[in-house]
This record gives structure tokens, C-alpha cells and sequence, in this order.
């Protein structure tokens, strides 16, 4: 009996591009042990064809080839037929052979150069008519799959539509643009699939973004454009599903109903990041298979959440592999097997296998509520600040474990937050698997949930790493970091600079401390950079940390600034009138009286006159302009009002972030203090979440430093220091301990004080 799959007919409409792959390898005519060809030295290294070369018909015929190997491992028989429109047009493409491994064992080919054709996208749509042979192929079809190399598809849905009624159609476009009318006519029996580099034609500005939740706003702002034109503004919906490649750790859904987002963990955005090895061009083709195929299970895309959770995780899994390894050549160029099944190990969905298990890689947005809104709108924008910085943190809404049954519909208190993190807090402490689903960013032994923390560091990270691999330098590179005492400043440097070092035999760093509050004049300024150029002169990238940089010379606050301009414009100090030359150093500057970088731009805008003359005086602008980067750590100081009944979402979700940020802290510096101590209660755990530091991480690390539980089983508050001693850095909020244990014993935990 023929099933409904096996009487499936599926068009494949591709626009007509040939495209040539070429192995090519780099060698040696020594090696070869041939003559010097003529303008060749013996020694000379030489690119030759590594094998055959390949032609194949555009990305059509590479969708047939990753639709072919997953049919057959599947029960569906569909007749495919495949019509061709447009001029042809010539694409090349070299591949090399990389070592894509640590090992070494892994190897593949990667494409490193695609010469494109000389003619520009078209301007109008390509002349597309049916001969009599082709008008059969065309009608009847169950679904059609349309691949687009031009950058502007043809415009034959009202045929297409006529001749095949009711069918689903999944298109692949070189531009994300010029699919309305495809998108009004079929509505939700339509899928585009796009790049993420199509939307930039929409000002996105894509290359300054270094976090997911500003990438997704940028794609959403943008595919709401009239420029793209599948936004519904009346019904405010979208009009169609719109799959956005990430390739290779993301991906995005955006459809009639519903806006899903999947990351790999740990993953940030690579858009501008250099691919070495080479790059995978045949990605989106291989997504466009696996649509179709999931199209031929269920006659048509209807992506539940259920659904984009499975289909996400294959897509990004088999992006890995194919992103590790590359493709195959032996007489042509060859697409490796890939299939789903190691997405999901169990054999069952993989929504199904985790139901139970809180995935923070994949997220559900609102769809497009007033909140949602206005917190997209001021993510996706330029300017930084104060509103950027809450969106950010808002716009993706995460799930997080408790201790307890929850209804998911009460609403929270601030006691339910405390006991969340309190419980990831004592299972990461205890057995290292706290932290698992949190959406956690880790750089070296600095870790943080909050994006946009995030985006500074990795920002500094890029900066600091081209920097440093730079050939030659004219003058120092010179950071700002500001946040209230012990918020993590020169924590956070280090971490980056140790996450650079990783990539060198031997780190290229050398730290060197200053605090400006203990020179007496500004000539010290130039006797401490003297270690600083002997360092530089032993083939080293000194860091040099200058604290308070604002305190107060002659008077004035910002005293010591003006000293300081000559090594950063110019790169010299001066010694007695002759100057002499810093070379490749990095200079720190971290402020103790100004808490933010806003803080000092306010200096800039003073309410007298005279003020702004002093300002200039002192060169405090000048000293703003040679600033290459600023860094922003916010403190980790609780306020009573998170603390209360009243606390709004919002204020929880606050109260939540730093918590968390002190979670890491506490879980770091047990790692490092009480590593042999067995077992940390939660009546311990607890005081130290919740105590009120007077010098932040400092003051947590003192005392976890000074307990007596390094080398003993720890079992709870005796082993903390008395309040004689810990006075100096906490003040215990002992009633609202109190308060929270009274909670748990209610809810039938286990209380150890």
C-alpha cells in the first residue's frame, strides 16, 4: 500500500549557478623532487591542484545531495523533479586540507578563497517562463523548495500557486529581501531561510556585537523593516516563519506566533572572529535539506516550541561536526554523513528525553509584548547606557531551579530568589554541578549570567588580544575600569589577559601594581615606569595597574592626570627633559573616587563656567580621549529594598543577578581556600550570600580566608569567624537568615545551623 509520503511530489527551483571546487596544496619543489619551473627558486613554495576538480549545479544540487543521505535512512520515498532559471552564472571555490584537531587526527577540507561572479546582485526579478515539459514538473507538487543565488527570486508564486493548490514552500535567499509577495500569498505554508550576514544591508551593524541577546535584537528590529517586508504592522505579527542561521553556535525562529532562540553553551557570536582553518560554505544548504525533510513528515512546517527545541539541537549538532571537520575529497568534493540521531541519544525527542531538565540554551521570547518591546528597541541601539544595560538583562527570560515544587504561575519573592541561588550555590560548592543550567559565560576563572557584563569584557578581551599580536605599536594601550572597591576591576583584566596567554607557550604578561594615592610627587610616575620599559626591553606585554587615578595632587582631584598624557599619545616618558620610548605595554587605569564611567562624563557637562576652565586645566578630557576601551563592574552590594514584600519582577530579577555574581565569588574562593573541606552546609552558605560586605569580593575572600575550615569537615556557622574579627569586612543579616530557615523548615528541607 503507497503511503502519503511515498506519493509526496517535491520541486526543487534553483537559480542557475555552476559552481567549481578546487583542492588546491601548498608544496615545495625540493619536496616534490621536481626541476625549478621558470621564476622559482628550488626552495620556492608552489600551489598545485591536490586532485580533481569538481562542478556542481549551484547549492540546488548541494541540497539534493544532504536531502539524499537523509532519505536514506528514512522510511519517505517523495518524486523529486528540479527546474533551473536564469542566466548561468560562474562561482569558484579553493579548499585546503587542515588539520582541524589537537590531536592532529582529525582532518578535513576547508574552503579559504570563493571567487564570486563578476555581475551584481540583479536588480529585478529573473525572467522565469514554463516550456510545455516544464509546466508538468511544476503543477502537482506536494511542496517546492526554492534556492536562490541571485539575490532577487523570481516572481512566479501567483503561477506556482495556481498550479500546485495548498502546497509548502521552503525557500533559501541570498537576500532576506524581495519575499513578500511569496510571503503574503502562502503565509504561515512558507519558510525562508536566511544568513545573518543578509541583514546587515539593514544597518544592523552587526560586527560590534559581541553578546546573543544584542544579536537577536538587532535581527528582529530588522526583520521588521519595510525594507525586508514580512512584518504585518496592521495585525502586528509576522507573516511567514524565518529561520536566521548563526552559523556556527546559533539559531533563530521568528514566526506568526512565536520567537524561539537556541546557543550552543558557553558559545558567543564569531561573526568577527578570523576562521583560520578555513571556512564550511555548504551549512545553510544542509538546514535547507533538513527542512524539507521535516516538511515531508508532517506535510508543511508548523514549528511548536516542542518542535524548534528537537530541530534546533540536530542543526547546531550537525553545524559542530561539520564546522570541526569539513568536508571529504577523493574524485570530488564530498558532503560528510551527518545525521540526528547523536542530537538525541535516548532515541527519543529531545524535548521529550529533557522535559524534566531546565535547558538554558534555548529561549521562548515574549511575542512582542509592550515590555518586550521597548527592551528590544533599546538593545538592538548603539548607545550604551544605563537603559541598554536593562534591556539586556530583560530581553531573554530564563528558567531557574528551586529547592521545591513551584507554580510556575505564582508569582515570585525575594525569599524564592534567595533559595534558588542558595540551592545552586551549596550543589556547586558540594559536588561542582551548581552552575550547570545557568546561562553562564565563563573567561578564565571569571564567570557571570549577566550580559552585560558580558559585552565590556569580551570587548577589552578583542581589544587587548589585537593589541598584543599587533607587529608594531606607537604607545601604550590604555583601559579604563571603574566600579565601587573590590567589585572584581583588576579581576577582570587578568582574567582576560590569562585567557589571552592561553594561545602562547609562555605568557606575554607581567603585572605590575601602583596606587597613586601613595605618590608623593609626579616624578614617581616616571620612576614606576621604568620597571615597565625593562620589562618591555626582555620581550615582554607589562599590565600596568594604576589605581585611584582621580585622587587628589595640588589640591585638586584628577592631579596626577596631565603627567600622564605624553606616555599615552605619544608613547614616551620624560626623564629630565629627554624622552624615552615605553614600547608594547597596556595601562590600567581604575578609578576609586569616580564609580562609573558616566561619572565622568558628567565632569565633562559642569553646572558653572568655571568649573568646566578647571576641567581643562586639569586635562581631564584629553585624558577621556586617549582612552581606547572602559570597563564598568557593577558592585555586589545588596539593597534592603530588594529585600522586601514589595520588591517588583524587575527588582527581583535584580536582586537575582547579584546574588548570583556573589554565588561565583563565594564558590571561587572556597575552590581556592577550602578545597579539602568536605561538605558546606547550607546555614553556612547562606550567612555568607547574604551578609552585608563593606569592600565587596575583598571582603568575602578575607573572610573566607580567615575561617577555620581549610582543613577540617565543615558543618556550619562555627566555622566562620567571630563578629569581633569579621566586623571589619561583613555585618551578618542575621534575622533574615533566620527568616529564610523558618521558610525552608516549612517547606520540609533541612535545616543545619
Amino acid at each position: 500500500m503507497q503511503t502519503a509520503s511515498d506519493s509526496a511530489k517535491i520541486l526543487f527551483l534553483g537559480s542557475n549557478v555552476k559552481i567549481t571546487n578546487m583542492p588546491v596544496k601548498e608544496v615545495s619543489l625540493l619536496e616534490e623532487g621536481s626541476l625549478p619551473a621558470y621564476g622559482y627558486n628550488p626552495g620556492d613554495n608552489i600551489v598545485l591542484l591536490a586532485g580533481p576538480v569538481t562542478i556542481e549545479h549551484g547549492r540546488l544540487e548541494q541540497c539534493l545531495t544532504w536531502l539524499s543521505a537523509y532519505l536514506a535512512g528514512s522510511e519517505l520515498h517523495p518524486k523529486i523533479n528540479t527546474l533551473s532559471y536564469g542566466a548561468e552564472r560562474q562561482v569558484y571555490q579553493l579548499f585546503r586540507k587542515r588539520r582541524s584537531g589537537k590531536d592532529g587526527r582529525a582532518e578535513g577540507w576547508f574552503m579559504t578563497k570563493q571567487i564570486l561572479p563578476a555581475e551584481e546582485r540583479g536588480a529585478a526579478a529573473p525572467l522565469f517562463t514554463f516550456s510545455g515539459h516544464e509546466y508538468a514538473v511544476a503543477g502537482g507538487n506536494t511542496g517546492m523548495v526554492l534556492i536562490d543565488d541571485s539575490g532577487m527570486p523570481p516572481q512566479i508564486c501567483d503561477e506556482m500557486s495556481e498550479l500546485n493548490p495548498g502546497m509548502w514552500c521552503v525557500a533559501l535567499g541570498i537576500s532576506v529581501a524581495h519575499w513578500q509577495h511569496w510571503a503574503k500569498l502562502l503565509g504561515e505554508r512558507f519558510t525562508l531561510f536566511c544568513r545573518l550576514s543578509d541583514l546587515e544591508t539593514t544597518r544592523m551593524e552587526m560586527d560590534s556585537s559581541v553578546n546573543w541577546e544584542t544579536i537577536v535584537a538587532m535581527c528582529l528590529r530588522a526583520l521588521r523593516t519595510p525594507e525586508v517586508g514580512l512584518w504585518d504592522s496592521v495585525r502586528h505579527r509576522f507573516l511567514c516563519g524565518v529561520i536566521i542561521e548563526m552559523f556556527p553556535h546559533a539559531i533563530l525562529y521568528v514566526g506568526p506566533e512565536a520567537v524561539y532562540f537556541r546557543c550552543r553553551k558557553g558559545s558567543l557570536p564569531e561573526k568577527s572572529s578570523s576562521r583560520k582553518r578555513g571556512s564550511v560554505p555548504c551549512y545553510d544548504t544542509m538546514v535547507t535539506a533538513m527542512l524539507t525533510l521535516k516538511a515531508l513528515r508532517s506535510n508543511g512546517l508548523d514549528f511548536s516550541r516542542r518542535a524548534f527545541y528537537d530541530f534546533s539541537k540536530q542543526v547546531l549538532c550537525n553545524w559542530q561536526r561539520l564546522n570541526e571537520h569539513g568536508y571529504h575529497f577523493d574524485d570530488g568534493l564530498r558532503l560528510p554523513v551527518l545525521d540526528c540521531s547523536s542530537a538525541c541519544l535516548s532515541g527519543l525527542p529531545c524535548s521529550c528525553a529533557e522535559s524534566l531538565n531546565i535547558d538554558p540554551t534555548f529561549i521562548e521570547l515574549p511575542y512582542f509584548t509592550p515590555e518586550f518591546e521597548e527592551n528590544l528597541e533599546h538593545a538592538a541601539g548603539q548607545a550604551w547606557g544605563e537603559k541598554k544595560k536593562k534591556a539586556l538583562r530583560s530581553l531573554f527570560r530564563h528558567q531557574y531551579d528551586y529547592p521545591y515544587p513551584r507554580n510556575e504561575d505564582a508569582p515570585l519573592n525575594y525569599i524564592d530568589i534567595i533559595m534558588s541561588v542558595l540551592h545552586c550555590l551549596k550543589e556547586e560548592v558540594n559536588r561542582d554541578t551548581g552552575f550547570d543550567n545557568l546561562p553562564i559565560f565563563r573567561l578564565g576563572h571569571l564567570r557571570t549570567t549577566d550580559p552585560a557584563e558580558i559585552d565590556p569584557v569580551l570587548t577589552l578581551h578583542q581589544v587587548m588580544d589585537s593589541y598584543v599580536s599587533k607587529e608594531s605599536v606607537l604607545r601604550p594601550l590604555c583601559i579604563g575600569v571603574f566600579g565601587p572597591p573590590g567589585s572584581g576591576k583588576s579581576f577582570a583584566v587578568k582574567q582576560v589577559a590569562n585567557e589571552i596567554a592561553r594561545h602562547y607557550e609562555s605568557s606575554p604578561f607581567v603585572f605590575f601594581e601602583f596606587n597613586l594615592t601613595q605618590f608623593a610627587s609626579p616624578d614617581e610616575i616616571n620612576a614606576a615606569i621604568d620597571p615597565i620599559r625593562a620589562s618591555v626591553a626582555q620581550g615582554k606585554v607589562p599590565i600596568a595597574f594604576w589605581d585611584e587615578f582621580d585622587c587628589r595632587y595640588d589640591g585638586h582631584e584628577f592631579g596626577y592626570l596631565r603627567y600622564f598624557l605624553p606616555a599615552m599619545q605619544d608613547g614616551v616618558t620624560y626623564v629630565q627633559g629627554i624622552p624615552y620610548h615605553i614600547g608594547r605595554a597596556i595601562f590600567v587605569f581604575a578609578g576609586g573616587v569616580k564609580a562609573s564611567w558616566e561619572g565622568m562624563e558628567r565632569l565633562l557637562t559642569p553646572k558653572k563656567p568655571k568649573d568646566l576652565q578647571l576641567i581643562k586645566t586639569l586635562k581631564i578630557p584629553d585624558f577621556m580621549s586617549r582612552l581606547r576601551v572602559v570597563l564598568d563592574i557593577d558592585g555586589i552590594e545588596v539593597p534592603e529594598y530588594l529585600l522586601k514584600d514589595s520588591a517588583s519582577a524587575k527588582e527581583l530579577e535584580e536582586l537575582r543577578r547579584i546574588l548570583l555574581k556573589r554565588a561565583f565569588i563565594i564558590a571561587h574562593q572556597m575552590h581556592t581556600h577550602w578545597k579539602s573541606a568536605a561538605r558546606k552546609t547550607s546555614g553556612l552558605l547562606l550567612r555568607l550570600l547574604l551578609a552585608d560586605y563593606k569592600f565587596g569580593a575583598r571582603s568575602i575572600e578575607a573572610v573566607i580566608e580567615a575561617s577555620r575550615a581549610a582543613d577540617r569537615l565543615v558543618y556550619g556557622l562555627p566555622e566562620l569567624i567571630a563578629p569581633s574579627a569579621a566586623r571589619i569586612h561583613a555585618e551578618w543579616r542575621v534575622d533574615l537568615e533566620r527568616k529564610i530557615d523558618q521558610f525552608r523548615k516549612a517547606k520540609g528541607l533541612r535545616a543545619v545551623w
